[in-house]
């Protein structure tokens, strides 16, 4: 996305020379603020996503060598899940963004952003299931008492999400059908489960929420639980995409603003 001027030709008298010689030097210098704020963007975005790959890394190792918990346990849960993807997603992210500010150039593409999307809805609905699950009536409380729960709970989805918003570029304004390719990730996670839970290939003792328990819930009970989910990812998922295009051009607000002197 290097910004660069485009030369006029032609011959003008004198005096509009002199204004268009003092034009094209505030012009040159706008395109170099733009291009090096272009650059600490696409610079900070990969440090933050190379840091989301890491911690999220470390929180699944730790969870299965340090805790030692059995592999299947762990996977059961979306947020361990959701961790996992994100981790591979930001990692990707990372190195394209050390690309992009190489070669001062956008290489992502809609399918890209989609992707990031999925990953910054996942985490977010993940970030509002435990703030919900801190209530006293909640069914399901989240482990905030170990360095896997803290980070797959907290650090992972705040970083995934800032992420997300400041730096990525926007495609627009969200078509209707939009946001659901934000809940990807969720919708396929749920289906998933359901079925193994729903046809008894694993017994409801072992279920990660409430809802997935098919023996000792009701059927409106699990089907008001799955809307809620469904209608949370999409709110989410398009709330990201409006406040993405409005705050990823923080980075440029003041750009047009020539430094004054003394």
């Amino acid at each position: 996305m290097k910004m660069e001027r485009v030369q006029n030709g032609g011959d003008t008298d004198r005096p509009m020379k002199q204004d268009l010689k003092v034009s094209e030097q505030e012009i040159d210098k706008f395109i170099d603020r733009f291009n090096k704020r272009y650059i600490l963007k696409k610079k900070v975005n990969a440090l933050l996503c190379i840091f989301v790959a890491v911690m999220g890394t470390t929180a699944v190792l730790y969870s299965r060598f340090v805790f030692h918990n059995p592999l299947f346990d762990r996977l059961r849960y979306m947020t361990f899940w959701g961790t996992i993807f994100t981790s591979a997603v930001s990692l990707i992210f990372g190195i394209v963004c050390i690309m992009e500010a190489v070669k001062e150039t956008e290489v992502t593409y809609r399918p890209v952003f989609f992707l990031r999307l999925s990953s910054a809805t996942t985490e977010a609905v993940i970030f509002a299931v435990v703030m919900i699950g801190l209530t006293p009536l909640a069914p399901d409380q989240p482990d905030l008492s170990s360095y896997p729960g803290i980070v797959m709970h907290l650090i992972v989805p705040a970083a995934t999400v800032l992420s997300f918003l400041l730096n990525d570029p926007p495609i627009g304004s969200p078509k209707p059908l939009d946001p659901f390719k934000g809940t990807i990730f969720i919708a396929i996670y749920t289906a998933v489960m359901t079925m193994l839970f729903g046809t008894g290939m694993l017994s409801s003792e072992k279920a990660p929420y409430s809802f997935l328990d098919f023996e000792n819930t009701s059927a409106l009970f699990r089907l008001i639980c799955f809307v809620g989910v469904f209608a949370i990812g999409y709110a989410v998922s398009w709330l990201l995409m409006r406040l993405n295009m409005k705050l990823s051009w923080i980075w440029f607000y003041d750009i047009n603003r020539s430094k004054k002197k003394g």
